[in-house]
């Protein structure tokens, strides 16, 4: 899709890529009355189509629309044009208080659907996930798991150097968080991590998924790869790298 239409975002994609692999495999996250799966970093939402393609929600054919004018696959997720997506993300920093409304909603209903939210590290330089970070315990949102792709770079470089996080997870234990850390690009750590959400019935949880930018391709592992568009050299580079893993 970004070869194709020169635009878009592979590395924060491809970070994500075990753990979409893993939620769509353990969870009913296409289907109204199931799970909800919120893509705050919607800049990422290449891996959601890619998905949706696998899992029959939306045709191979329509990949090829990608970011095109009035297409339902734009560059950040849009639930008008696409409803799977549930939320209109992409501006940083909004997703974690959406899918603190949808966990509340599904509480007070007394439903049983759980709320997943996916944020960047970066983004968590925006001061509206720290308000909702303090506000989701209030409510005791067993039903929430917010999980940080924790790849240490966005698209200026390194977090660490921009706007450092700190001890991350001592600061989100601190407001109430049931806090878990795992290895993003390990399945038995990733259910694991889960495991202790699904198990944790008196606060939200919150997931540092430890990940690697671009993972997957050798030469995609840098901050330089947030929003690069891949040659034609390095897009059958990257191809091979990816066949020869998988």
């Amino acid at each position: 899709m970004v070869h194709e239409k020169k635009s878009g975002h592979i590395g924060g994609s491809f970070s994500i890529a075990d753990l979409i692999a893993y939620l769509f495999s353990n969870f009913d996250l296409t289907k109204k009355e199931g799970d909800k799966l919120i893509l705050s970093k919607g800049h990422a939402v290449p891996i959601l189509y890619a998905v949706f393609s696998e899992l029959g929600v939306i045709d191979e054919n329509e990949l090829s629309s990608f970011r095109d004018i009035d297409s339902r696959l734009q560059g950040h997720p849009d639930k008008v044009r696409l409803p799977a997506t549930i939320a209109t993300t992409g501006a940083l920093g909004q997703g974690l208080s959406i899918s603190i409304g949808h966990a509340l909603a599904l509480k007070i209903k007394k439903k049983p659907q759980n709320v997943f939210c996916i944020i960047g590290d970066g983004e968590m330089q925006e001061g509206q996930v720290w308000e909702s970070l303090m506000l989701a315990p209030k409510y005791v949102l067993e039903n929430l798991c917010c999980i940080v792709d924790y790849n240490k770079s966005q698209n200026d470089g390194l977090v660490e150097d921009i706007l450092s996080l700190g001890d991350l997870q001592r600061k989100v234990e601190s407001f109430g968080w049931n806090v878990v850390r795992c290895n993003g690009h390990d399945t038995d750590e990733i259910q694991s991590a889960i495991n202790s959400f699904i198990s944790c019935t008196s606060r939200p949880t919150f997931i540092i998924l430890d990940t690697i930018k671009g993972m997957g391709v050798s030469f995609m592992q840098t901050s330089e790869w947030h929003a690069k568009v891949p040659n034609n050299e390095e897009f059958e580079r990257a191809l091979g790298e990816l066949n020869e893993s998988y």
